[in-house]
């Protein structure tokens, strides 16, 4: 647990650096800032889970519901980019007696292919990443004087690597503003708290294009 929080730690230094310092010495086009909201789907895990250790199976969840997400690239060139984007659920679900939310965090490479028109733009993009299943015990509470109230405390966090590839395609709307459908196949290892690893994303962005297009 310790080494994968120091993984997701570095991976964020070293995201901020990247931004911060290294890539605006050698970006000659543009920067893209961008929001969204997008859906994450898995299936449920087959094996039930004894969530207190009373001897009462309960059963997961599948992964659905919206998530929000914000990010931005640089573009190096004409072609190529780089960029990173956060994503997390948007409300908890609910899993085997607790709730849940998952945190997703990707650094990306992406590829613009020669575009018929500068109004529509495909994009291809791939990279490396972490996602952090935070896990919470609500409670709720309630007396004579203050009345009722519930209290999250958080029982625990899984972090793992990730990878995906994926792409899009940004519509310019006006100027520099752009809509984007898009749609990653993400891969977690080790995700055992679902049924597979494999994690499809598609959603829709809207974003602003500061400098050339």
């Amino acid at each position: 647990m310790r080494m994968r929080g120091m993984f997701v730690s570095l991976w964020t230094l070293l995201f901020a650096g990247i931004f911060t310092v290294v890539l605006p010495a050698f970006a000659q086009e543009s920067l893209d800032v961008y929001v969204g909201t997008v859906t994450n789907q898995v299936k449920a895990r087959e094996t039930p889970i004894d969530t207190f250790g009373d001897g009462v199976l309960r059963f997961g969840p599948q992964m659905t519901g919206a998530f929000p997400k914000f990010g931005a690239n640089l573009k190096l060139n004409s072609k190529f980019a780089v960029g990173g984007e956060m994503s997390w659920r948007a409300s908890k679900g609910d899993y085997a007696a607790l709730s849940y939310r998952p945190f997703f965090y990707d650094f990306y490479g992406m590829y613009t292919p020669p575009a018929w028109s500068k109004w529509f733009v495909p994009e291809l993009q791939a990279g490396m990443g972490a996602a952090n299943l935070r896990f919470y015990y609500d409670q709720r509470l309630c007396n004579n004087f203050t009345g009722c109230s519930t209290s999250s405390a958080l029982v625990g966090s899984s972090k793992k690597f990730t990878t995906h590839f994926g792409g899009g395609f940004k519509t310019f709307v006006y100027n520099n503003v752009y809509v984007k459908p898009e749609f990653k196949l993400r891969w977690v290892n080790d995700f055992f708290q679902f049924g597979r690893n494999w994690v499809p994303e598609y959603g829709v962005s809207v974003g602003y294009t500061f400098g050339g297009r």
